[in-house]
């Protein structure tokens, strides 16, 4: 009987070992981006990262565009990182924020936001949700 525990125990550990093995789906800074519609200006994205757990996008918002308010209710929070640039971040219960190239701003799931480049620039910025 204690053969049978151990191997069952031995299955369930390959097994694991097995799905952490999965490969996600995965780009880089070269992935295509591709533009956001609906009323969404200047902005598109590519995903970085995708697997069960995480989804990771690269966004870029072009000067003057403006992704509107919207949420991610399906997920249990993610982090809004902008990497090049300062923009504008609106957060439901919060407003509107001027926020820094690399300070990372955690929103719960289902919170409502958008965000607006008001530079000359284009901003780069990570999404990084979780599941």
């Amino acid at each position: 009987m204690n053969r049978h525990i151990i191997a069952a125990f031995a299955l369930g550990v390959l097994s694991m070992a097995l799905v952490a093995q999965t490969p996600p789906i995965v780009g880089d800074r070269t992935s295509p981006l591709r533009p956001l519609g609906g009323d969404n200006v200047g902005i598109s994205n590519a995903v970085l990262r995708e697997q069960p757990e995480v989804r990771v996008l690269r966004v870029v918002v072009e000067p003057d565009g403006q992704r509107v308010l919207h949420e991610h209710a399906s997920v249990k929070f993610h982090l809004f990182v902008p990497i090049s640039d300062p923009m504008e971040l609106e957060v439901e219960g919060v407003g509107t924020m001027n926020v820094q190239p690399w300070h990372p701003y955690y929103l719960e799931g289902g919170t409502q936001h958008a965000f607006h480049n008001s530079g000359p620039e284009a901003v780069e910025i990570m999404e990084i949700f979780v599941n």
